[in-house]
């Protein structure tokens, strides 16, 4: 059957701290020392503290919006940053196919301690263990090579990049808030994200491949959930950090709730160091819209919510294709 639920959404580490200090501290990890726009000094602790109020209503949506359509299995297009993955080899695309299920860690309120905890340190208390839909992962490898995307094929978990890390954060931190319980088994799709390289996926072919991948699971026997993890414009401790680009953020949240992927095959065609580190995460996005188009040609999505979180590094967003849902709502300012 068609998939049946499309989610997207950031996951910086500031997001998941709890109190002002916890931001803070890692604003100064991520940005202390790079010169910033006046808007980071402006937000202040009453601003965080509603950005923390209003992630927990999104991924709330989120995780509402999964247990209502209840998939037997949840794609998740994600970037690796030096953890399964080194500079030695990264590939455009993966998909793990193992039987073995994926172990690694969140960190949520890890900076809101001082001094901050290393959450790879405590696996009872950040640790994550997420099952794996091996079959549709395999019947995607098979069919996505055979319609000649060239599909890096895993089967077995032997990080090179930080093992201590154990897996992608881009798997393991977001997902408890979207599936409290851990028990759907997922397919990971790893997409060369932030790599400051001209051998990365434009937004054409991450259409592409979304598009694919949803008419791919069109002829699969149980519902499915697609989830795009990253984002939105963000350049971690490299020279724009802190500077939030709100006019790309807003241009992608425009073109997908109005259903204009045309529009956005045009991202990525061209270098700039406004999308050349964290902001690449985008192309998860796009996978997902691409898959959900495959299921309804300008299939429209709701915008949860949007922040430029400047103190964080990042704009914020959430994003959902439901078919439940009861028209769009406009994102918040």
């Amino acid at each position: 059957m068609p998939i049946t639920l499309g989610m997207a959404s950031s996951h910086f580490p500031s997001l998941f701290q709890d109190s002002f200090a916890g931001w803070q501290r890692y604003f100064e990890v991520i940005s202390g020392g790079i010169p910033q726009p006046i808007e980071t000094f402006r937000q202040d602790e009453a601003c965080v503290a509603d950005w923390i109020m209003r992630r927990d209503r999104a991924f709330a949506r989120l995780q509402a919006a999964t247990a209502q359509a209840a998939p037997a299995a949840m794609i998740v297009v994600a970037g690796d940053q030096d953890e399964w993955f080194s500079p030695a080899n990264l590939p455009n695309v993966m998909i793990y196919s193992g039987e073995a299920g994926i172990d690694g860690f969140h960190n949520y309120g890890d900076f809101d301690a001082d001094p901050p905890l290393r959450f790879w340190e405590d696996a009872g208390r950040f640790g994550v263990h997420i099952e794996t839909a091996t079959e549709l992962a395999a019947h995607l490898q098979r069919t996505l090579v055979a319609q000649d995307f060239d599909v890096a094929i895993s089967r077995a978990i032997n990080p090179q990049g930080r093992p201590e890390r154990r897996a992608p954060h881009a798997l393991t931190r977001p997902l408890p808030l979207i599936m409290p319980k851990l028990d759907i088994p997922v397919v990971p799709i790893i997409v060369k994200t932030i790599e400051r390289s001209k051998a990365v996926l434009s937004g054409e072919r991450c259409l592409a491949l979304g598009r694919a991948i949803g008419e791919i699971c069109a002829a699969w026997p149980e519902p499915i959930a697609i989830y795009g993890s990253g984002g939105m414009s963000h350049d971690p401790s490299g020279p724009l950090s802190g500077w939030v680009d709100e006019p790309l953020d807003r241009w992608v949240l425009r073109c997908l709730e109005e259903g204009d992927l045309d529009a956005l095959q045009s991202l990525f065609l061209f270098r700039s160091a406004a999308t050349d580190s964290g902001t690449g995460e985008l192309r998860t996005w796009l996978v997902t819209a691409g898959a959900m188009a495959a299921v309804q040609a300008r299939h429209r999505c709701e915008i949860v919510d949007y922040f430029p979180a400047h103190i964080a590094t990042a704009g914020c967003g959430w994003v959902l294709w439901d078919e439940h849902a009861k028209g769009v709502a406009g994102y918040r300012t």
